[in-house]
């Protein structure tokens, strides 16, 4: 599938940090290019998913969850911010979220609510200097109506 217009991944997403994702595109391919964000539903419900950046470091901190150490990273990627309703049985993948080889601290919600036990919370880089080929990030409502997240391996952009 082409890539669309941002005037269209802006209508797709519903309420987005213009700054965070400003140049996106969306795709529903399985083969995405590292620094992608996908959000999936696989509930008979329709929900709302949220993911923000807390902090950005240059590798993961001692503390769960957390990032440590100094970067030059765009004030851009320090403050993304995405939200969407997605449908039953939807997917919705965003490439060029993720755009710094750093670490990022991201916290999701759903449907508003932070999900319990720290099942929220991921400390995620797109290029880690130990993997070869990149990583995408998904946060997903399972069909229980529990969100979980996850990191899959990705092609190079």
């Amino acid at each position: 599938m082409p890539s669309t217009n941002r005037r269209t991944v802006l209508a797709t997403l519903g309420t987005v940090s213009l700054g965070g994702l400003a140049g996106c595109s969306f795709r529903q391919s399985d083969e995405h290019p590292a620094g992608s964000l996908t959000f999936a539903n696989e509930s008979d419900l329709p929900h709302s998913i949220t993911m923000r950046v807390t902090d950005v470091g240059e590798e993961p901190g001692e503390q769960p969850y957390s990032v440590t150490g100094e970067t030059t990273t765009r004030p851009a990627q320090r403050t993304l911010t995405a939200s969407t309703t997605i449908s039953p049985g939807a997917r919705e993948t965003y490439e060029g979220v993720f755009t710094e080889p750093v670490w990022y601290a991201i916290q999701f919600t759903a449907d508003g609510q932070t999900p319990p036990d720290s099942r929220g919370r991921v400390v995620y880089s797109p290029a880690p200097d130990t993997d070869s080929t990149g990583r995408t990030l998904r946060g997903t409502i399972g069909s229980n109506g529990e969100f979980r997240w996850g990191i899959s391996r990705a092609v190079r952009a």
